[in-house]
């Protein structure tokens, strides 16, 4: 079986919805299990009336939510059966307004409390996709992700209690793969064992696909997007990028962690743990070959694979304590990047001022508190990384001098010890970051920069 993941731009109108019954149709053989996000910008608006029932102004609060309620309406009618939505569509904006009352009530949004309004994004689409594909032929079946994915309570951030999560996916799934029937479930979302609902987080419905192939051993996981796979620099930035045909799991990581747009981090965990290819495909564009996350055939030329830029973030410098010098303190500093990854990057593991790279402002303070008890910590806003990404990196000498000569004129680094793989890493200033990234890539994939 295959897990087969759509992402909100793949969902954001009727045609693209009709499109991904074309694509869920087409795979029937492979015995699909679909993941859905929420339709384009629905979860940003979900939690804009939130914030806006928080800050007292609950007429604010449902128009926004009656601007969701027509969007899903609007766009559904055409590809479902006439009254087929009508009594969920109901109950789940009723639940809605009586949680947007909760919340004006209290005066205030609690991560609870927006985890509990966040997931109906993914509850509504894919029950419009669900009913899309009766309507088209497909035998699917609705599952509440709620009642099969189980978290942690680190709301808006939570993690999965996976041999909870693995047993219900299996029990709710199986039979109805067995069966001949194709599973439908929301991404992004689940909920505590004491049935609290709850969400995985920023591209959390890709995380979900994740563990739902994991869980169920898949042949593949397929992340339908809105691009031809990874490509080898963001293609807003520079044009020339192309896609990378392969990667292997440390390398996708790594680039996740350093900024690429996809896959989501978590992606990439229980997928390498249970080693199911993770391919990243185009809706719109379904004959791309895409990229193809898991072993990568041994042999081939030594090559940078991919350059990810991340900005907004804040430079830390890390002079170790006395008492705390050595290599404990780097074990120490590197353990604290992987309870932050992918919100902290180290810079230079070789320094003796050891530099970091923190892209999330609201974690800073925690950061700088986790590390005050070893350290002493500077900090400087506003700067750019940019990360040269290839597990070649550690093999191939050639590889490294060709990296840092691209990169020469901004004091480029090989970290040997990234989040997953070697990476050749510098900083810049964020106004400065674009020409930087087009410059490099340039340099080592001159092919595409003509």
């Amino acid at each position: 079986m295959i897990v087969q993941k759509f992402g909100g731009s793949s969902v954001d109108s009727a045609p693209a919805i009709e499109r991904v019954v074309g694509l869920v149709r087409e795979r029937l053989g492979s015995r699909p299990v679909v993941v859905v996000s929420a339709m384009a910008k629905t979860t940003r608006q979900l939690l804009a009336s939130a914030g806006a029932a928080g800050a007292g102004d609950l007429a604010g609060a449902r128009e926004i939510l009656a601007e969701i309620r027509d969007l899903h309406e609007r766009e559904s009618r055409p590809v479902v059966a006439p009254g087929s939505l009508d009594a969920l569509f109901a109950a789940h904006f009723g639940e809605l307004r009586q949680a947007l009352q909760e919340i004006a009530a209290a005066g205030r949004v609690t991560p609870r409390a927006a985890d509990r309004i966040a997931g109906y994004g993914e509850l509504l689409s894919s029950a419009i996709l669900t009913e899309s594909l009766r309507r088209g032929g497909v035998d699917a079946v609705l599952v509440d992700c709620r009642r099969v994915i189980v978290t942690d309570d680190t709301f808006t951030r939570a993690l999965p209690d996976y041999p909870a999560t693995d047993e219900r996916l299996r029990a709710a799934l199986s039979p109805l793969l067995a069966a001949g029937s194709v599973p439908v479930l929301g991404g992004y979302a689940g909920a505590t064992a004491d049935g609290i609902p709850s969400t995985l987080g920023k591209e959390g419905s890709d995380f979900s696909a994740a563990i739902v192939g994991a869980a169920l051993g898949a042949e593949e996981v397929q992340i339908w997007t809105d691009v031809d796979g990874i490509l080898t620099a963001d293609p807003q930035l520079v044009p020339g990028a192309r896609p990378v045909a392969a990667l292997t799991f440390a390398e996708a990581l790594e680039l996740a962690c350093s900024g690429s747009k996809k896959p989501h981090p978590g992606t990439l965990g229980p997928a390498r743990k249970k080693d199911v290819p993770v391919r990243i495909l185009n809706s719109r564009h379904p004959k791309a070959p895409g990229t193809l996350i898991g072993r990568r055939d041994a042999g081939g030329e030594p090559r940078i694979r991919s350059i990810a830029l991340r900005s907004h973030a804040h430079l830390l410098h890390v002079q170790p304590l006395a008492a705390h010098a050595g290599n404990g303190f780097l074990l120490g500093v590197l353990e604290l990047c992987e309870r932050f990854r992918p919100a902290l990057l180290v810079l230079d593991a070789d320094a003796g001022s050891l530099p970091l790279a923190l892209d999330r402002g609201d974690r800073l303070a925690e950061v700088r508190q986790a590390l005050g008890g070893i350290s002493e910590v500077t900090v400087k806003p506003g700067r750019a990384a940019i990360s040269l990404v290839s597990e070649d990196l550690g093999s191939s000498p050639a590889l490294v001098e060709e990296a840092l000569s691209a990169a020469a004129g901004f004091a480029p680094r090989l970290v040997r010890e990234g989040v997953a793989c070697p990476v050749v890493r510098f900083l810049v200033d964020e106004d400065e970051a674009p020409a930087a990234l087009a410059t490099v890539h340039a340099k080592l994939f001159p092919e595409e920069a003509t």
